[in-house]
């Protein structure tokens, strides 16, 4: 059986995608929490006592998320919440009411009862598994977002059906990066780079003055040069794709990404999708939900989100056919580099 997830090369990897930045890093710090490598470079602006704040802030939300953590909040969550009314923080409970709201957009697509799938298929770990239609059969009725019922006065959560549990590995991270920067403003950063294991924040402005050069990865060749560069003032660039988290057996691939009424890893037309926008735990959630719906109802949904949260979303889609699409008014310039798919520049939509 083959896997596909290093923890230290995805962090590598991801570093490419700011290969085109014009910044040197300076004074990073890195760790792992949230299941990846997290890593922070405050530039000139890196103070010791600000790295401390970020990462007590991260080692919080890691203690309120972590899935599996025994000690974590949304483990005590999943373990109570079918039988009575479990109270949650203020950051669970407002990372999972915006999860559900993203979910009746889009149409259920975008899932956070998902929990007994990622169990049963194991997908991030050293033991992954392929399941048998018999145990989706037995895992699919406890699958539903309509069943996590949210008490907005008590602040509290309760499930419907025993059984059910809650992963946020899909809006999470996003949720961190956004808290990261909010701590960069207190402390009027100027310029930061955040790394979430692959959720790419940049922050405020290259010490010249020019956007940020952020890159996507070939999902062909994910260890190679980025085969999408972007040109982009601050902004999160999350991508979901098939060729991040995965294992194989019996010559097939499984990645990480399960349909929420099928129970299986998803195949349609794409490899990955890119979203961008300076609300991370948006692009976070988006980037998955519209590698579920496609690309065709993808683009129809993206102006709802816009009107919704009240922000700027783009995003870019890579095909398996080699298509690269980009959204209707794409407001940066990019340029595809890989070698095999020819080098064509994209003029910006402002």
């Amino acid at each position: 059986m083959k896997i596909g997830l290093n923890i230290f090369r995805l962090f590598l990897f991801s570093l490419l995608a700011l290969f085109f930045s014009g910044c040197a890093p300076s004074r990073p710090r890195y760790e792992k929490i949230l299941g990846t490598v997290c890593f922070v470079n405050l530039y000139e602006n890196g103070k010791k006592s600000y790295y401390t704040e970020i990462f007590d802030r991260l080692n919080q939300i890691d203690s309120e998320f972590n899935l599996f953590r025994e000690d974590s909040e949304l483990y005590r969550m999943n373990q109570k919440a079918a039988y009575e009314d479990v109270p949650v923080s203020d950051d669970v409970f407002h990372v999972l009411s915006t999860a559900l709201f993203i979910s009746d957009l889009s149409g259920g697509a975008f899932d956070v009862s998902v929990g007994p799938l990622v169990k049963l298929w194991n997908v991030n770990s050293d033991s992954p598994h392929v399941a048998t239609q018999a145990e989706l059969d037995a895992v699919l009725p406890l699958v539903g977002y309509n069943n996590i019922v949210l008490d907005f006065q008590k602040k509290s959560v309760r499930f419907k059906k025993a059984g059910m549990s809650v992963d946020l590995g899909g809006i999470a991270k996003g949720f961190a990066a956004d808290e990261i920067a909010k701590i960069c403003k207190k402390h009027k950063v100027s310029r930061a780079v955040i790394d979430l294991g692959g959720n790419v924040y940049v922050y405020g402005e290259k010490e010249d003055h020019l956007f940020w050069n952020v890159g996507v990865k070939n999902p062909e060749f994910p260890d190679s040069p980025p085969l999408v560069k972007m040109s982009l003032p601050q902004n999160s660039v999350v991508t979901s794709g098939i060729y991040e988290r995965y294992f194989e057996e019996g010559g097939k691939r499984y990645h990480h990404i399960l349909s929420p009424k099928t129970g299986i890893p998803l195949e349609n037309e794409l490899y990955s999708v890119t979203i961008i926008s300076d609300n991370s735990m948006l692009a976070d959630a988006l980037s998955t939900t519209f590698f579920i719906l496609g690309k065709s109802k993808s683009l129809d949904m993206l102006p709802v989100f816009q009107k919704e949260f009240n922000t700027q979303v783009s995003a870019i889609f890579i095909e398996r056919n080699h298509d690269v699409t980009f959204s209707p008014g794409f407001p940066y310039e990019s340029m595809l580099l890989t070698e095999g798919w020819q080098e064509v520049p994209k003029k910006s939509g402002r």
